[in-house]
């Protein structure tokens, strides 16, 4: 019988890797984008499309998909994942740690053509890092991903919305692997 109960140190060395896989690939993309390369694709090398920076890891036998992309306004990154077992993962990162500080739960708001206005759950950590409810994002990413932008605003713990756009187009190489198998499209 397993215990419901979540040992924290454990939880925060957990959220500690991967706030710092998602720094290292952030960093990474920078790279690859600024330099203008395109590397060959293969396991465990960032490769480029567009704005997109995108990665596959092998995680025991299974590939775990990584892919990333700047928004216009600040070091903030869309980093969007389908886990080894087939779960999405969304979420929000600042390279060094938003300007405002952030609640710790909010609803974020998501605008693009395809997807008007949604309101979004998410959960911050540290004031770098806004990880989004993956199911309802299993609804609407496929929607998104067909778009051209997608425009999030974020709200400030006690004071105004913040938006930042991001380029979503070309992802048809970059995402398809998400998109296949944490989308279902």
């Amino acid at each position: 019988m397993s215990s419901r109960t979540r040992n924290k140190p454990e939880t925060a060395r957990y959220i500690s890797l991967k706030r710092a896989v998602a720094l290292v690939l952030a960093a990474a993309a920078t790279f690859v984008i600024t330099s203008g390369g395109l590397a060959e694709q293969g396991p465990d090398e960032v490769n480029v499309q567009g704005g997109w920076a995108y990665t596959a890891k092998d995680k025991g036998g299974s590939v775990e998909h990584l892919a990333a992309t700047r928004t216009a306004e600040d070091a903030v990154w869309l980093m969007l994942a389908c886990k080894a077992d087939g779960r999405p993962a969304v979420s929000f990162i600042h390279s060094e740690h938003f300007p405002f500080p952030l609640k710790p739960v909010s609803l974020l708001k998501l605008q693009s053509n395809n997807v008007p206005t949604a309101l979004i759950e998410a959960k911050s950590f540290e004031n770098n890092q806004i990880f989004v409810a993956p199911l309802l994002m299993r609804h609407i990413m496929p929607l998104i991903m067909q778009d051209d932008e997608l425009i999030v605003s974020i709200p400030e713990r006690d004071g105004p919305m913040h938006d930042y756009t991001f380029s979503m187009q070309p992802n048809d190489i970059a995402l398809e692997p998400i998109r296949v198998r944490c989308f279902d499209f």
